[in-house]
């Protein structure tokens, strides 16, 4: 239970998970413990208010300078924005009252003093306000880390990070981003998957039109552009009386109009990634933002539960890694996208492997290959007929990504169905590759 509030054991075991999985956090209690027997329970405060829609009953003979630090944060402004951001969201409360607390921990009486040092300044109240909006920073980042990883492993279950509210699901997002504050590559990698899956959605939306379909029949509605001639005639009357009711009918949607139907388009193949890990790709730093074209397209896969390999190659295949829907873990993940490889580039190496793959993988006779290289090399005559015959007799469909002013992409032609041509600063230039992240056909 809280100090001041009466707070639930809901919200209490929210602040404890966020401790378990935050050094920082950790840290913080235990500070602020030495100073103050009671803080531990002050935390639960800070994070119950941020979090529940309503504060909770304050106590009887609540402590003076627990009392006078919620009631300064609350009155601010700034506390209320960073409030909508916590409600009912354990995972953003818990990185909020993280930062809060941190400003908050030289203000805490020690021992049993019971007024909290310089509470009623002006410069308390602009230490909070500077707070609260580096809790929002805080959030912002956490949030920008998980973007790219939450829809690739199944952990979007809401409109946002943190929307599903059950503990189990709270506390997976807490331990993936507890894994990615440890590893600055993965969260770079995560980072730049967002922001590809942002343009890949983007795109997507912009390219799809409603389909129009056949008649199947008569319905009732509003649409002008599907109105029946009888109706039409009654818009054409003579009669202004009639004319005012075909218009009632329409704006009531009571209307009779052609029920047309779309087709839908078929359920696509697994998607193969062939990544270029060769020294070249190392060395030119872009390499992450290969690792996030990769994890982007697993969130595509996942999204539309396709089954994924991840080809990692250089003179030959170094990796690989198949996802099936429902099954990404980050366990899996981790090794293959943090790896380092070096040495040349093959495109046979990698080009034939995916086409066993294809050949020799359970329900695989349609699919997209994604090969992503920085560099030039050949394709064996007896290759490109190979993949020629896959294209036409299985549909795959194979986009090329070349990056860079070194990349040909003459060669990667033969084979590829689109090709595309990422500049050498290629986070600036990621919405070339948006239709291949949407995968629009």
């Amino acid at each position: 239970m809280g100090l001041v509030f009466q707070t639930s054991q809901w919200t209490d075991s929210l602040w404890a998970g966020h401790v378990k999985h935050s050094h920082t956090a950790l840290a913080v209690v235990a500070d602020g413990r030495q100073k103050h027997a009671e803080f531990p329970q002050f935390c639960t405060d800070i994070h119950a208010s941020l979090y529940l829609h309503h504060a909770p009953h304050v106590q009887d003979n609540a402590p003076a300078w627990a009392n006078a630090l919620l009631n300064q944060a609350m009155d601010l402004q700034e506390w209320t924005s960073l409030k909508s951001r916590c409600l009912r969201n354990g995972f953003a409360a818990g990185v909020a009252a993280e930062t809060i607390l941190q400003a908050l921990l030289p203000l805490v009486p020690h021992g049993q003093k019971d007024a909290p040092q310089g509470a009623d300044s002006a410069t308390t109240r602009r230490q909070m306000r500077q707070a609260c909006r580096e809790a929002g920073k805080a959030i912002d980042t956490a949030e920008s880390a998980l973007e790219g990883l939450t829809e690739a492993l199944g952990l979007a279950a809401g409109d946002g990070v943190g929307s599903g509210e059950t503990m189990a699901d709270i506390d997976q997002l807490r331990s993936l981003y507890a894994l990615l504050r440890d590893n600055p590559t993965m969260r770079r990698i995560a980072e730049m998957a967002g922001r590809l899956q942002r343009l890949g959605a983007s795109h997507k939306r912009c390219q799809v039109t409603p389909a129009v379909g056949a008649i199947k029949g008569i319905t009732i509605g509003g649409d002008l552009d599907r109105l029946l001639p009888g109706e039409l005639v009654g818009l054409r009357s003579g009669n202004r009386v009639e004319r005012l009711r075909t218009l009632q009918r329409i704006m009531d949607k009571r209307a009779m109009q052609y029920l047309m139907q779309g087709a839908q388009s078929e359920v696509r193949g697994p998607i193969i990634v062939a990544v270029d890990e060769s020294s070249s790709v190392r060395l030119s730093g872009v390499d992450t933002w290969c690792k996030a074209v990769a994890l982007a397209l697993l969130s595509t896969a996942i999204e539309q539960r396709r089954a994924y390999t991840l080809l990692g190659f250089t003179m030959e295949v170094e990796h690989e890694m198949t996802v099936l829907p429902g099954e990404a873990s980050m366990q899996a993940l981790l090794p293959h996208l943090t790896r380092h490889c070096r040495g040349g580039t093959s495109f046979d190496a990698a080009l034939t492997r995916a086409l066993e793959v294809l050949h020799t993988a359970p329900s695989m006779h349609q699919a997209d290959i994604i090969f992503i290289t920085d560099g030039e090399d050949s394709i064996s005559p007896e290759l490109v007929e190979a993949i020629a015959h896959a294209q036409k007799e299985n549909g795959v469909h194979v986009y090329a990504i070349c990056v860079g002013q070194d990349a040909n992409p003459e060669s990667l032609r033969a084979i590829a169905n689109e090709v595309y041509h990422v500049s050498e600063s290629p986070e600036h230039d990621s919405a070339t590759v948006a239709p291949c992240i949407a995968l629009v056909r």
